[in-house]
C-alpha cells in the first residue's frame, strides 16, 4: 500500500462515547485515514452503496440491526469492503465467528488504543485487497479454464465431425470404385455383344460368300465380289457406329459443343425426337478433358432415358459456362418419375453414372421428376478443382 494514500474508514456505532473515542484515536492519523460517523445499520449500507469506502468499523449492536445479523447484512451488501466488528467484553465468540464469515479483524471496545487500531485498520484493508485480488485471479483462472475447455469441446466436436466425414467419404470412394469397376464390366459386356451380334455375324456372312466364290464358275464370281464388297461395307459402318458409341472422335479433336451438335442429329434421326440445343459460354473455348467428357455423357444419357422412357417427340437442351462452373440441363415434359425411388432400388445405372460423374468432379447432379410433370437432369461441373 502506498504511504500517502488515503483510507476512507466507516464506523457505524450508535453509542456516541465509543464513537467519539475511536474518531479521536483515528483524528491523530488524519494523513492516512478520513473517518466517516453514522449509527444506523441501515444508513451505513446506503453510504456504502455510494462507494469509495476502503473500511468499516462496524458494532454489532444498533438501533436496526443485533448480533452476528449486523456483520452478515454488511458483508453481503458490501463483499469488497473491508470489516473490522467492535465488541463488548463478553462478545469474543461472536466476533470469532464473524471472521470466520470473512470479517477481517475484531476489536475490543474497552481496549481500543491509537497504536492498535491503526494497526488493524492497516492490516484489515490490506487483507481484504490481497483476498479481493485472488479472487480475481481465481475468477480469471476459472474463466480461461472454461474458454479453454470449450475450445478443447469445440475442437473434440470438429475432429469428430472430420472422423465421420472421412469414414463417409471413404465408404463413398469404396462405392464409387466398386461402381467403377461394375461399369468397366457392363461396357465390356456390351461391347463383346456387339462385336458378336454385329461385326460377328457380318464377318461370318463375308466368309460364306468368300468361300461360296471359290467354288463357283468364273463368270459368277463377279456376283459374289459385289456381294462380299456389300457386307465389307455394312461391317466398316458398324464398326464405325461402335467407335463412335464408345467416344467420338471430335469430342477430343473438336470441343464439346461440335460433339453435342453431332450427337443431337444422330440421336433425331435415330429416334425421331427433336433436340432445341441452347448455349452460352462454350462457343470459342476448350474445357478441360474430363469435364468435356462428362458433360457429353451426361446429356447422352439423360437422351437415352428421353427416348426410352419419356414418351415425347421434343427434348430441350441448355449448356452454358461462366468463369467457375458448367451447366448442363435436359429437360422433357413426359411421363416422369421417382427419381430418389429410382436411385434407392438400383433400378438405373445410368442415373447413378450421371450422379457419379458429378460427384467425381466435385459437381452435384439434381434430378427434379415426378408421375406426369415431366422431367428436369440438371448437372452443375466445377471447372476448377
Amino acid at each position: 500500500m502506498v504511504e500517502c494514500e488515503t483510507i476512507h474508514v466507516l464506523l457505524i456505532e450508535d453509542d456516541f462515547a465509543s464513537a467519539e473515542i475511536v474518531k479521536g484515536l483515528v483524528g491523530e492519523e488524519s494523513r492516512t485515514f478520513k473517518l466517516e460517523w453514522l449509527s444506523h445499520l441501515q444508513a451505513g449500507l446506503d453510504r456504502l452503496a455510494g462507494g469509495g469506502i476502503d473500511l468499516v468499523l462496524l458494532d454489532f449492536g444498533l438501533p436496526d440491526s443485533e448480533g452476528l445479523e449486523t456483520f452478515q447484512r454488511t458483508h453481503e451488501h458490501s463483499p469488497g469492503v473491508a470489516i473490522i466488528p467492535l465488541t463488548a467484553t463478553g462478545d469474543e465468540a461472536l466476533a470469532l465467528r464473524a471472521i470466520q464469515l470473512g470479517a477481517q479483524d475484531y476489536l475490543f471496545k474497552g481496549s481500543i488504543n491509537r497504536q492498535l487500531l491503526v494497526r488493524s485498520m492497516r492490516y484489515a484493508v490490506e487483507r481484504k485487497r490481497g483476498e479481493e485480488a485472488l479472487r480475481r485471479a481465481h475468477d480469471e483462472l476459472e474463466q480461461r479454464v472454461k474458454e479453454r475447455t470449450a475450445e478443447l469441446s469445440a475442437a473434440n466436436d470438429l475432429l469428430t465431425e472430420q472422423i465421420v466425414e472421412r469414414r463417409r467419404a471413404e465408404e463413398e470412394l469404396r462405392r464409387l470404385s466398386h461402381r467403377l469397376v461394375e461399369v468397366q464390366e457392363i461396357e465390356r459386356r456390351n461391347i463383346a455383344r456387339e462385336l458378336h451380334d454385329e461385326v460377328g455375324q457380318v464377318l461370318t456372312g463375308l466368309k460364306l460368300v468368300i468361300e461360296m466364290a471359290t467354288r463357283l464358275p468364273v463368270e459368277q464370281v463377279n456376283d459374289q465380289c459385289q456381294k462380299a464388297q456389300l457386307l465389307v461395307n455394312e461391317l466398316m459402318g458398324r464398326v464405325r457406329d461402335l467407335s463412335l458409341d464408345l467416344r467420338p472422335a471430335m469430342l477430343d479433336d473438336l470441343g464439346l459443343l461440335h460433339a453435342l451438335l453431332w450427337h443431337l442429329e444422330r440421336y433425331s434421326s435415330q429416334t425421331g425426337v427433336r433436340v432445341t440445343l441452347a448455349h452460352t459460354g462454350v462457343e470459342n473455348q476448350r474445357l478441360k478433358s474430363e469435364i468435356e467428357t462428362a458433360a457429353y455423357r451426361i446429356v447422352q444419357e439423360a437422351l437415352t432415358n428421353v427416348a426410352r422412357h419419356a414418351g415425347v417427340d421434343e427434348v430441350k437442351v441448355n449448356v452454358s459456362a461462366d468463369a467457375e462452373n458448367l451447366f448442363v440441363q435436359v429437360t422433357d415434359q413426359g411421363r416422369g418419375f421417382d427419381p430418389q425411388g429410382a436411385l434407392s432400388a438400383g433400378e438405373s445405372s445410368g442415373l447413378a453414372g450421371m450422379r457419379e460423374r458429378a460427384q467425381l468432379l466435385g459437381g452435384k447432379l439434381i434430378i427434379n421428376s415426378a408421375a406426369g410433370e415431366g422431367t428436369s437432369v440438371n448437372a452443375l461441373l466445377p471447372l476448377e478443382e
